[in-house]
């Protein structure tokens, strides 16, 4: 006579709790919380807003400046309008400052095309990205992310 085994709950993946652990204690007086049952996972829906540009990130340290730019451009849009282009323009210095001056237009032009798809197809999603972890896979890529919502008076 088989046994069978009751269902067990999922458990998060490893690395999305290894990448909270390591933010807890970064910031030790932040509360960090799960995500409520029945919204989506910000690494899910982020993936999804940065597709356009995916088939052009051939090698996996492409595929992370892309998540990196995404971010940029993804928290450019949540935060107040009024400190927006403040928080841009710096970003594209900080970016520059790393990749060299003639990738000016090229990145200028990603983060503008990813902020005006953030408007157009998620802009009621306001969670701010905090944290994220990119791992390769021989199939796929696999991104653990870690959001806030930011209060109406916060900027970062």
């Amino acid at each position: 006579m088989s046994k069978h085994r009751k269902p067990q709950p999922q458990r998060k993946s490893s690395q999305l709790t290894e990448l909270m652990q390591e933010l807890q204690a970064e910031l030790p007086n932040t509360k960090i919380i799960q995500r409520p049952a029945g919204e989506s996972k910000i690494a899910d829906v982020f993936l999804k807003f940065i597709e356009p540009f995916k088939e052009y990130a051939t090698t996996d340290e492409a595929m992370d400046k892309l998540v990196v730019l995404g971010i940029c451009a993804w928290n450019a849009e949540v935060i107040a309008p009024d400190g927006r282009q403040k928080f841009l323009d710096t970003l594209t210095r900080d970016i520059l400052a790393i990749t060299g001056t003639e990738w000016r237009t090229q990145v200028q032009h990603i983060i503008s095309s990813l902020g005006a798809r953030k408007r157009e197809m998620f802009a009621k999603d306001k969670r701010y990205i905090v944290s994220y972890r990119l791992n390769s896979t021989a199939a796929q890529y696999r991104l653990s992310m870690v959001s806030t919502v930011l209060s109406d008076k916060s900027n970062p």
